[in-house]
């Protein structure tokens, strides 16, 4: 049986650190070398090349603080890391609910993601599956 892990001990995998063990969807590392999100295994896109996330209300993502802090981490990849970010993949207990919670995750080594897209003003941003041959892949 696959080892299952807290949500803090995938955030640990990559070294990095969320702000808040109960709301946080992504984490730095104390260096800033690394950054972790927590991405819906069901939402991926076209056979996992693409994520993209879309606001549920309009400006209701700047009251979360988790979602504030996510935003926060892949502009710090953007401006340090090449865009790429490393994944904790989620699994939904219930895909339909909102606000979701993680019914199980998991650190995802092998599947790194640069975002691609960022808007800041309205909360959304989009990422790409980063092949291994790919130009900074294979930093962690």
């Amino acid at each position: 049986m696959p080892k299952e892990y807290t949500h803090t001990e995938c955030f640990a995998a990559f070294g990095t650190v969320p702000r808040n063990t109960r709301w946080s969807w992504s984490g730095r590392s104390d260096n800033g070398e690394n950054v972790a999100v927590t991405l819906w295994q069901d939402r991926f896109e076209e056979g996992g090349r693409f994520y993209r996330w879309k606001v549920d209300r309009d400006g209701a993502w700047t009251s979360r603080p988790g979602f504030v802090e996510l935003i926060d981490n892949l502009i710090h990849a953007c401006d340090h890391l090449d865009g790429v970010v490393h994944v904790i993949m989620a699994k939904a207990r219930d895909t339909k609910a909102s606000p979701r919670s993680i019914e199980r995750c998991f650190p995802h080594p092998s599947l790194k993601m640069r975002v691609v897209e960022i808007n800041q003003d309205e909360g959304t941003f989009v990422l790409e599956r980063i092949e291994p041959t790919q130009s900074g892949a294979n930093a962690v």
